[in-house]
């Protein structure tokens, strides 16, 4: 994704949202790591260039010790480093944190020298540029290595003044302790001790088998093997990604620690960015837990649902599949389209192959959305839909979490280890139409899901219950008893709002269906004569 082209904000669990980095500023900060506060990445020959050709009398603006001022230039350009990994090479960088990694004990703003050391850099050229075009208190000014210093590659530098370091340590500790207010935060902290990564050299080589396989990322970008090719090699350069680049990216976010998982602004709803949500897709599904990979949970069409629910549209449990049928646009495109169609400016998104579908099916949703962007401007349905999302996910991780049960987090959808499949699915989809957004979990994994389906199977042939009209039931255990799919036992659970009942509720409840089937306009679930027979066979007589 070109920023530069296209600001408006995709949702995707991709690489593509390394880049969203660059448009939120407390994400765009740079980004502290366990625990190695003293280690920062610095182009190369950067601290060669500094301490060789750069005027000491300019230095020495920056700090009168002249160590010190090279490395305060250094923790500086060290800001920019993920911009390596990125589309746009351009970054903002918040004042008051360029303010607290280079202040002096008598609190004077040092980081504008800094920046002049950095943009009058040495005969041979800046180490940085500036965009001048920023707005006070709109956007944070932004800065890009120069050519010289993107083509020299990152090397890491361990700084070695003691007063920076203790700067560091307490924006690590401040940043730390914010993780930990945050559940969905102080959850990936206790899950990271569990993981276990591949080597680099390993996913060099399930990347060359991924490539034979013809791989594409949730964008539809083409893995690619770069075998050394600079980018000209290619004519579809933007329709790649490379095996190399991902894995290069998948070191810089883990080789010298994790990154603290930190918690976006308004723009991006409170999402939570961390060096997981920052991987390449491919490589995350290396990721095992006692030598198990885990295992994907996501909602089916999640943003499309959140849609409706919003702007009060008419449809429920959408899926691209669905819209891909009536539309008459392959569900591959649909999945895509999707990623952005509703945080588009209005006019992108009449463009989009998308519109007539929502123009014929959700004419009144449409004219909704277009008010409230036309009046509150084009980013706010994607902040109330990020807001939605991180809503939904927390309460998911704050009961999970509560069960001693953690995960990994990836915007809306979470991974799990094996044997926690059947809890996090159930959870995800409780909570989710408690939130009042009509859709369940995809059927991922369906050979894992067959397998658990077929054990539980054999164990409820084996121990039916019965129970007393007066006694409290749980309806996701007597539900499948009754033969209800994961769908209908989660309407039956929305529609009675509750999980725990009487079982004369849902007697009485399974009466009322039974009596509406009659009705052209019924939409509830199925209720037969097995259904009936079965749930006889429950009650205790």
């Amino acid at each position: 994704m070109n920023l530069k082209n296209e600001d408006y904000i995709a949702f995707t669990g991709d690489t593509g949202d390394f880049d969203l980095l660059l448009n939120d500023y407390k994400l765009s900060e740079s980004a502290l790591r366990f625990p190695n506060v003293n280690s920062i990445l610095i182009p190369k020959k950067a601290e060669y260039n500094l301490r060789k050709y750069v005027s000491k009398a300019m230095l020495k603006t920056v700090d009168p010790d002249f160590d010190i001022a090279v490395e305060k230039c250094l923790v500086f350009l060290s800001n920019l480093a993920s911009t390596y990994y990125t589309d746009s090479k351009w970054k903002p960088l918040n004042a008051m944190l360029l303010h607290e990694q280079s202040r002096n004990a008598d609190n004077t703003f040092i980081y504008t020298k800094i920046i002049e050391v950095l943009t009058s850099g040495t005969s041979k050229g800046a180490f940085i540029e500036v965009d001048r075009s920023y707005q006070v208190g709109v956007q944070s000014k932004r800065f890009r290595f120069t050519e010289i210093y993107l083509k020299a590659g990152l090397v890491e530098y361990i700084i070695q003044n003691t007063e920076i370091i203790r700067t560091r340590n307490k924006m690590y500790y401040k940043q730390l302790h914010e993780a930990f207010q945050n559940p969905i935060c102080s959850n990936l902290i206790a899950m990271y001790p569990k993981i276990d990564l591949p080597t680099s050299e390993e996913l060099l080589l399930i990347g060359r088998q991924l490539v034979k396989e013809g791989r594409c990322t949730k964008k539809g970008k083409i893995l690619t093997m770069r075998n050394k090719h600079k980018d000209h090699y290619w004519l579809d350069i933007k329709n790649r990604s490379f095996v190399e680049d991902n894995i290069k990216l998948f070191e810089f976010l883990t080789s010298r620690g994790f990154m603290i998982p930190s918690v976006g602004d308004i723009s991006s709803g409170c999402r939570v960015v961390d060096s997981f949500t920052l991987m390449p897709a491919w490589i995350r599904e290396q990721i095992t837990v006692d030598g198990k990979k885990l295992i994907e949970c996501d909602y089916s069409a999640f943003h499309p649902n959140i849609a409706i629910k919003l702007y009060d549209g008419s449809l429920s449990y959408i899926t691209h599949e669905l819209v891909a049928k009536e539309a008459k646009i392959d569900v591959k495109d649909v999945k895509k389209l999707h990623l952005s169609f509703f945080n588009m400016k209005w006019d992108d998104m009449r463009k989009s192959a998308l519109f007539n579908y929502y123009a014929e099916n959700e004419s009144d949703m449409l004219a909704r959305i277009y008010k409230d962007k036309n009046e509150n401007g084009y980013k706010i349905t994607s902040r109330k839909m990020f807001k939605a999302e991180v809503d939904v996910m927390t309460d998911v991780i704050q009961y999970l979490s509560s069960k001693n049960i953690f995960v990994l987090y990836i915007y809306d959808a979470l991974l799990c280890e094996e044997k926690d499949f059947i809890i996090v699915t159930e959870t995800m989809n409780r909570i989710i139409l408690k939130h009042g957004i009509k859709t369940n979990i995809k059927s991922k994994n369906l050979n894992f899901q067959e397998e658990i389906s077929t054990e539980l199977d054999e164990v409820e042939t084996l121990q039916q219950s019965k129970y007393f009209l007066n006694e409290i039931v749980n309806l996701y255990e007597v539900l499948p008893q009754l033969s209800f799919d994961v769908d209908d036992t989660m309407k039956i659970i929305y529609d009675i709002d509750n999980s725990r009942v009487e079982m004369r509720s849902l007697v009485r409840y399974i009466n009322r269906q039974r009596t509406q089937q009659k009705y052209n306009d019924y939409d509830g679930v199925q209720i037969n004569t097995s259904t009936i027979c079965k749930l006889k066979s429950l009650i205790e007589n």
